[in-house]
């Protein structure tokens, strides 16, 4: 949608002329007080690139906080209460962790609003039988914990905490907490026939590729990756470095290339004219891509960004001492030291045979 366009709706038009009259102050609890929608925070987004509102990094946390007083109406007042308390005392810091370190806390957010719904679900179905969740029985659990895939699991954070304040009976007993599906790596040959596609396959969008291969390549995250400035990248005229870690690493070609074209022109519109440093820039102003919206567009050419990314975590824990390879790829490591053993390194030895 074009600049002009997107001014002409009513909406906006409205927005806008309050606050540029002075009858609205130009704040975040202005904006809040609209009713909710996709609109103003495109607005408040662009307010806030353009420098004219001041950033406020804690919004999403704030945000799942102030709507878990609406999710929570589904419930009866004891079961409310105790909900409240768990996502004030556990889940709230937990995120407000991820925003002091370098997650991507849109996802974080996200995905925690996810938990909350399904714990409420869970209590409204016991709920139904006409209990709380402090009579919850065995069966209940077992007959939830019995649903399709992880989805169930989002609640055991929950009953743990529940059981640990004797909210929930210490009789009752918790099923294992879901491990996901780790063990499913893509084949080594796969990975490299993944890897010659991104090197020769010029049909493929420049992002894709990037981040293709940066995935197969260096075994990096996408909630990373999707974070990556023009900062990150540097050229000396000669080589092509990206900083993933402490170190820099150099790019070969044509990647190397290719990521001193990002960011990429995509549209015409507001947010097309404010500066930015994101490589792989979100439609709002000011934001970059979601990992989530990175992975569908690996999946869509083919490449499964997780199992793709363990397994070349597996093959470079085998080649670069775990200490090494964590410092230069950004990975924490204890998580490379299971790679390590998954894909049969053996560096026990590494700093003796270093000082002979």
């Amino acid at each position: 949608m074009t600049t002009r366009r997107w001014l002409r709706r009513p909406a906006i038009t409205s927005l806008l002329t309050a606050l540029d009259s002075g009858r609205l102050p130009l704040t975040h609890t202005t904006l809040d007080a609209r009713p909710a929608s996709r609109a103003v925070e495109h607005v408040r987004a662009l307010l806030v690139a353009a420098g004219a509102l001041d950033p406020d990094p804690d919004r999403p946390i704030d945000r799942l906080q102030h709507d878990s007083d609406q999710m929570l109406v589904a419930l009866n007042v004891h079961d409310a209460r105790i909900v409240r308390a768990w996502l004030h005392w556990h889940v709230l810091p937990r995120l407000r962790r991820h925003h002091e370190g370098t997650a991507d806390l849109g996802a974080a957010v996200a995905n925690a609003r996810r938990t909350l719904a399904c714990v409420i679900e869970f209590l409204a179905t016991v709920e139904a039988t006409g209990r709380t969740l402090a009579c919850v029985r065995p069966s209940d659990i077992d007959s939830w914990f019995a649903g399709p895939r992880a989805r169930p699991h989002a609640v055991r954070p929950f009953l743990a905490s529940a059981r640990r304040t004797r909210v929930l009976p210490l009789a009752i007993r918790l099923p294992p907490p879901f491990r996901g599906r780790s063990e499913l790596h893509t084949d080594p040959e796969r990975r490299w026939t993944i890897a010659r596609r991104l090197v020769q396959d010029e049909t493929l969008d420049t992002v894709d590729r990037v981040v293709g291969a940066l995935v197969v390549l260096y075994a990096q995250p996408l909630v990373r990756i999707c974070a990556l400035t023009a900062d990150d990248v540097s050229t000396d005229g000669t080589f092509v470095t990206v900083r993933l870690g402490d170190d820099r690493l150099e790019l070969p070609e044509p990647f190397a290339t290719l990521i001193q074209s990002l960011p990429l022109r995509r549209r015409e519109g507001v947010a097309e004219q404010l500066p930015g440093t994101w490589l792989f820039p979100g439609q709002r102003a000011g934001r970059h891509l979601a990992a989530a919206s990175l992975g569908r567009r690996l999946r869509g050419i083919g490449i499964e960004p997780r199992r793709t990314r363990l397994a070349a975590l597996d093959q470079l824990s085998v080649e670069i001492p775990p200490a090494m390879l964590a410092e230069v790829l950004g990975l924490r490591v204890p998580h490379v030291v299971r790679h390590t053993s998954s894909g049969g390194g053996n560096w026990a030895n590494y700093a003796a045979d270093r000082a002979t």
